[in-house]
């Protein structure tokens, strides 16, 4: 029994990273591991979201020309990016790199702003880029891209004329965008992956929903929401847009001044790298995420994957890191197997870090096990 399921069935393990723990290509050799150790064939195929690691993702597709150009992280300190150039003139820039959270002692959500992002996207322009995506997730700023937004010409002005910074607190006084000086190049030719479905404001907006895990204290949440509130006014788009509010806002000034087309990062990311077709010679699909909780089904790699997989007749399970009782609801609601947390005991958060792609191993293995006995005792009473 075990050896005919064994010879029919391949098992694809597609998962993000586990932030911290394992990059996505780590977390999949991981997975694919403990199910080759089950007697099963597995596939490889890392996936991300918009956010960190979609760069690696979409290169190890192949296809891309990189290329490592000049600008600045989230607190404006010098540093180089990759800028991944494919045929047809289409570049792909990613957000994390260039503004992606800073070390503890640096972090200060206030300073921060998306002006290298905005340096990385003109690098990918001069190098002849006609169509850039820009991945726009992992981020450590709520700025509502106006840094971005500065760095590509515009400028930000306060009520009493003066220009402001493009970080959070220049946010916070932001009074009128004059988009005279905005680089003509980027009219219709950007597109932006977004990691999460979130609306600019809201309970799961940018500065509500996420700014917190990026520094920000009840203070200065209740700011930024009001700050996301009037860049919402002054660029006529409705706050409630679903997507507008990934990556701290990013999206909302590129759509309304540049005609951005906002579309889901794990969606483009799984059609960029070609996952249905890798999914359609699969029995099972095992994805996994460093966290499952509320945010996951909000536009995260493994939703996305049971979404996509699930109506195809391809079941999923989910493995997290962490697993949180609503996370795993709403994955279950959009159709998912099982949603697992990692097997083993590790004593502290130290060790999880260092154990992660030895638990991966395990837990799939027990997956595989467990799916190819049932497979198998179907077979036997169709």
């Amino acid at each position: 029994m075990w050896a005919a399921y064994a010879d029919a069935a391949v098992i694809l393990c597609c998962p993000d990273k586990l932030r911290g723990s394992a990059t996505a290509a780590e977390a999949a050799a991981a997975l694919a591991r403990g199910v080759r150790a089950a007697g099963v064939q597995a596939r490889e195929m890392p996936l991300a979201d918009g956010g960190e690691g979609t760069l690696d993702a979409v290169i190890a597709a192949g296809g891309a020309e990189v290329f490592e150009v000049l600008t600045v992280d989230a607190l404006e300190r010098p540093l180089q990016v990759r800028v991944a150039m494919f045929e047809g003139g289409r570049a792909v820039v990613e957000m994390a790199e260039s503004a992606g959270h800073v070390e503890e002692a640096a972090r200060d959500v206030m300073a921060a702003g998306t002006v290298g992002v905005g340096y990385a996207i003109h690098a990918a322009l001069d190098l002849g880029a006609r169509h850039v995506t820009v991945a726009a997730g992992g981020t450590g700023t709520v700025d509502g891209g106006i840094g971005a937004l500065r760095a590509l010409g515009a400028r930000l002005l306060a009520a009493d004329g003066s220009e402001l910074e493009g970080t959070a607190a220049g946010l916070l006084r932001l009074a009128e965008i004059d988009s005279s000086g905005l680089d003509p190049r980027l009219r219709g030719s950007l597109r932006i992956a977004a990691d999460v479905s979130a609306p600019l404001c809201g309970r799961d907006g940018a500065a509500r929903g996420f700014a917190p895990q990026k520094g920000a204290d009840p203070g200065q949440v209740e700011e930024l929401e009001a700050a996301l509130g009037r860049l919402a006014e002054i660029l006529g788009v409705d706050p409630a847009t679903p997507g507008l509010g990934a990556a701290g806002g990013f999206p909302a000034p590129f759509v309304a001044l540049a005609g951005a087309e906002v579309v889901s990062g794990a969606a483009w990311v799984r059609e960029t790298v070609g996952f249905d077709a890798a999914m359609a010679g699969a029995r099972l699909c095992i994805t996994a995420e460093g966290r499952v909780d509320r945010q996951t089904a909000l536009g995260k790699t493994v939703a996305g994957v049971v979404e996509a997989a699930t109506p195809a007749g391809v079941p999923v399970v989910v493995v997290g890191g962490t697993v949180e009782p609503d996370g795993a609801e709403a994955l279950y609601d959009l159709g998912a197997a099982g949603v697992f947390g990692l097997l083993g005991q590790p004593s502290s958060f130290s060790e999880a870090l260092t154990s992660a792609e030895t638990d991966l191993e395990r837990t799939s293995r027990a997956i595989t096990r467990l799916f190819a006995r049932f497979a198998g005792e179907i077979s036997k009473t169709d």
